[in-house]
Order: structure tokens, then C-alpha cells, then sequence
């Protein structure tokens, strides 16, 4: 069982990181993914509520050894405070808010290329700082993880169980297929394996977390809540609140596409 999560990057990374977020957010609701912002913004809170509030306050299993002047220099509670508001925030409306556009997304070209921009975006993010570093400040931060990798299997075990219960017994789910459920996994996998990927490339986190942390975030972390998202969304997406279509076409594209959200996993791309 993996016992410690760490991350050691430079004041550069954070900039750029908000930087993308902005982006991110700019381009969903360009597309009028207005639900899936609202999404994201919630995954901020749950990511907050769970670091800052859970890990670092209650359990002190976050640990924050050090930090850029510009939060130490706000005092020993207002600069954790305000570093884990920024690091909650990027991580939660990015991860949250893809997770939500795949639900959505008409077609599998539309999926690789939001998920071509998650990626770029995030290794852009950790290895800029690499070629063109501006600042000596850094970032050191650990996240021990024994008990909490528990309460992460037991989320994600919960959460799937539940989406298969609610298949037999409530009307929203009723049509939800096991490739479907197959599909959550994937989706889960996916967003979690590209921000490690391109930390543990980059050498945010040590090489030594090859297996152990790389292995066990991709299968697990955001697989605790893939199947409770994808319950959120069931039951808001048709509340009035865009989901996208009107400006769905990308822009490189000369060809309609036709597809289907996850509600059948079919790709049609007749014109």
C-alpha cells in the first residue's frame, strides 16, 4: 500500500497551471458546456473539502514542507490556506469538468480531442518550468496515504455498486449497460493517468513513485468518484443547463459528425 504522495515543482508550475485552467474553462464554455463548468466548479469544493479540510486540517496526513514566498510571506495559516484554494481549484474544475465532457461528447473524435487537450495541457504545464525556469521558489508537498487509500477503494467499490443497483431498481439507470459501466472506468483511468504521467515525466514526482503511485491513482483516486459524477449527471443533464451542441464542430474539422453521449457508446459518423 502506497504510504506517501509527493510533489516537488517550482513557482513556475503554478502559474502556468492556473494559466491552463483559465483556458480550459474559457474553451468549455465557448462550446456552451455550461453544465459541465458548473461540474468542474463542484469538483473544486470536493477536492477542497478533502485536502485541505480532511487530509491537511483534521487527519494532518498533507503535509507542506515548503512554499513560494508569496505564501509564506501571507503567515503559517493564510498561505497553506490559499496554496491548497489554487491547487484544489485547477485539479478539481479540470479533472471534474473532462470527466463530465466525455459523458457528453458527441463521438470519439470529439473525445480525443478534448482529451489530446488535457494532455498537452498538462505537459506543457510540467515541463515548461523545465526549459525556461523563472523562479527559485519551490513547492514541496506530501500527501500520506494509508487509511485514505482505503477510504478511496471503498468509494470507488460504493460508488459502481451503486450505479449497478440503481440499474434494476430506478428509471434513470435503467438503461445504463455494462459497457457503460466499462466506459466510466475508462474515463476514470484516463484523466488520472495523464496529470500523473506528466509529473512523474517531469520529475514533479520522484521515479521512484513509478509503480506504486502511478499504478495505484490511475486505477483508484479518481475512480472514488467517476461513478458518483456520472449519478450527478444522470440526474441533471436534462435540467435545462447546456450541454453543449450548438457550437460542437471543431474548428479543424470538415466533416459533421454525428454521435450519441453516453447513453449508447455508438459512433455514427454519417453525415
Amino acid at each position: 500500500m502506497v504510504h506517501e504522495v509527493v510533489r516537488n515543482f517550482g513557482a513556475e508550475f503554478i502559474i502556468l497551471d492556473i494559466l491552463f485552467c483559465i483556458i480550459w474553462m474559457a474553451f468549455l464554455i465557448r462550446k456552451k458546456y455550461i453544465l459541465q463548468w458548473l461540474i468542474g466548479l463542484f469538483g473544486t469544493v470536493v477536492v477542497f473539502l478533502f485536502d485541505y479540510v480532511l487530509w491537511y486540517t483534521v487527519k494532518g496526513t498533507r503535509k507542506i514542507y515548503s512554499l513560494p514566498d508569496f505564501f509564506t510571506n501571507l503567515g503559517p495559516a493564510w498561505g497553506p490556506l490559499l496554496f491548497l484554494i489554487y491547487f484544489s481549484f485547477t485539479y478539481g474544475m479540470i479533472e471534474f469538468s473532462y470527466v463530465a465532457v466525455m459523458f457528453s461528447a458527441k463521438g470519439w473524435r470529439k473525445k480525443m480531442y478534448w482529451t489530446m487537450f488535457l494532455y498537452i495541457g498538462w505537459f506543457f504545464v510540467a515541463f515548461f518550468p523545465k526549459i525556461l525556469p523563472l523562479a527559485d521558489d519551490t513547492v514541496f508537498i506530501v500527501r500520506e496515504m494509508v487509511s485514505g487509500r482505503w477510504l478511496q477503494i471503498g468509494m470507488a467499490l460504493g460508488g459502481f455498486s451503486a450505479i449497478i443497483l440503481f440499474k434494476y431498481i430506478w428509471e434513470p439507470f435503467k438503461s445504463v449497460t455494462w459497457k457503460q459501466i466499462g466506459y466510466l472506468v475508462l474515463i476514470g483511468v484516463i484523466v488520472h493517468f495523464g496529470m500523473e504521467i506528466s509529473l512523474l515525466a517531469a520529475g514533479i514526482r520522484p521515479a521512484t513513485d513509478l509503480v506504486t503511485v502511478l499504478l495505484f491513482n490511475t486505477l483508484i483516486e479518481f475512480n472514488s468518484g467517476t461513478p458518483f459524477l456520472f449519478i450527478i449527471w444522470t440526474l441533471t443533464k436534462n435540467r435545462g443547463i447546456s450541454i453543449g451542441g450548438e457550437t460542437e464542430e471543431l474548428i479543424f474539422e470538415t466533416v459533421g459528425l454525428k454521435g450519441s453521449d453516453i447513453t449508447s457508446l455508438e459512433l455514427d459518423e454519417s453525415e
